[in-house]
C-alpha cells in the first residue's frame, strides 16, 4: 500500500513539475498526459490527471480556463508573487502565451468598471485574446 502512495505523489510531482515548466502558457490535460508519457515514460490516467488539477485549482495554485464554448479547459500554473487576483490575463491566439497584464491602469480600470458599469471586476479568471507582438511581427 506504501509503494500506491509513492507512485501517486510521484505522479502528482511530474504534473506539477510540468505546469510550473509551462506557467506561461495554459496547457490541456491531453498535453500533460502526453509530456509525462514522453518526458518520464510515465502512465497516467486521465482521470487521475482532472482529479489533481482541480484540487490545484482549488487551492490556488493553477488557474483553471474554459475556452469560448465552454467545452474544453485549460490550466495555467501561478507563479506565488504574480497576484493574479488583481490583474487580467492576455493570452495569443497565435502562439498561446499568456501574459499577466500587471500596471498602474489596473486600478484605473477596474474603478471605471465600477464606477460606470456598477461592475465588479474579478481578474483572476478573466483572459483577453488577441495577438501578441513577437506573432504580429512575424506575420
Amino acid at each position: 500500500m506504501g509503494e500506491n502512495k509513492k507512485y501517486s505523489t510521484e505522479k502528482r510531482t511530474k504534473i506539477l513539475d510540468y505546469l510550473k515548466s509551462h506557467d506561461d502558457v495554459d496547457v490541456t490535460v491531453k498535453e500533460i498526459e502526453y509530456a509525462l508519457k514522453d518526458n518520464y515514460d510515465l502512465s497516467v490516467n486521465i482521470t487521475t490527471i482532472y482529479r489533481y488539477l482541480d484540487k490545484l485549482a482549488e487551492e490556488g495554485t493553477v488557474l483553471k480556463h474554459t475556452d469560448e464554448n465552454g467545452k474544453t479547459s485549460t490550466y495555467q500554473y501561478i507563479v506565488p508573487e504574480s497576484e493574479c487576483n488583481s490583474h487580467l490575463h492576455m493570452k495569443c491566439v497565435s502562439c498561446g502565451r499568456i501574459y499577466h497584464m500587471d500596471c498602474a491602469f489596473m486600478d484605473e480600470f477596474k474603478k471605471h468598471i465600477y464606477k460606470h458599469h456598477q461592475f465588479i471586476l474579478e481578474c483572476k479568471k478573466s483572459m483577453l485574446y488577441g495577438v501578441c507582438n513577437s506573432c504580429s511581427n512575424n506575420v
